[in-house]
C-alpha cells in the first residue's frame, strides 16, 4: 500500500490530474480501436480514399469517446447533453482537421504521396497521437469544465 502511495505522489508531482488523463487515454484506446477498425476496413475492402475513410472513422470514434468520457472520465451530470455534445463535436471536428493535415503532411511530404496500406497506417498513428493531445486539453478545459 505504501508503494502505491509513493507512485501516486510521484505521478501527482508530474501531472496533478494524472488519473483523469489515464481514464481519457483508456477511453481513447477504445474509441481508437473502433476508429482504426472502421478506417482499415474502408481502405482495404472498399478502396475508399484515405481522407474520406479518415473522416468516416473519426466520427465513429467521436461518438464513442464522448459517451464514455462523459460518464467514465469526467463524471458529467450536465443536463444539456446536446450543448455539451456540440462542444465535444466542435473540438473533435477541429481534431479531425488536425488529423487530416497531419495525414496529408506525412503521406505527402515524408512519404512522397506513397499510399500503400502500411504507410497510411503509420501516418494514422502519428495523426492520432497529435489529435489525442489536442482533444484532451480542449475537452478538459472547455467541454467538461465550462459545461459542467
Amino acid at each position: 500500500m505504501d508503494f502505491l502511495k509513493t507512485i501516486d505522489g510521484l505521478l501527482s508531482r508530474v501531472y496533478a490530474d494524472y488519473m483523469k488523463l489515464g481514464k481519457y487515454f483508456a477511453v481513447g484506446a477504445v474509441g481508437t480501436i473502433a476508429e482504426w477498425s472502421l478506417y482499415s476496413g474502408l481502405i482495404v475492402f472498399t478502396l475508399l480514399d484515405y481522407r474520406v475513410a479518415t473522416a468516416a472513422a473519426y466520427f465513429l470514434g467521436m461518438i464513442i469517446n464522448y459517451t464514455l468520457n462523459r460518464y467514465f472520465t469526467f463524471n458529467s451530470t450536465y443536463k444539456k447533453i446536446h450543448v455539451q455534445f456540440a462542444s465535444f463535436a466542435a473540438i473533435a471536428l477541429i481534431g479531425l482537421g488536425i488529423q487530416e493535415l497531419v495525414m496529408i503532411g506525412v503521406i505527402g511530404y515524408l512519404f512522397n504521396n506513397t499510399t500503400s496500406d502500411s504507410i497510411q497506417i503509420i501516418s494514422k498513428v502519428i495523426a492520432t497521437f497529435v489529435g489525442f493531445v489536442w482533444t484532451f486539453i480542449a475537452n478538459k478545459k472547455i467541454t467538461f469544465k465550462v459545461f459542467q
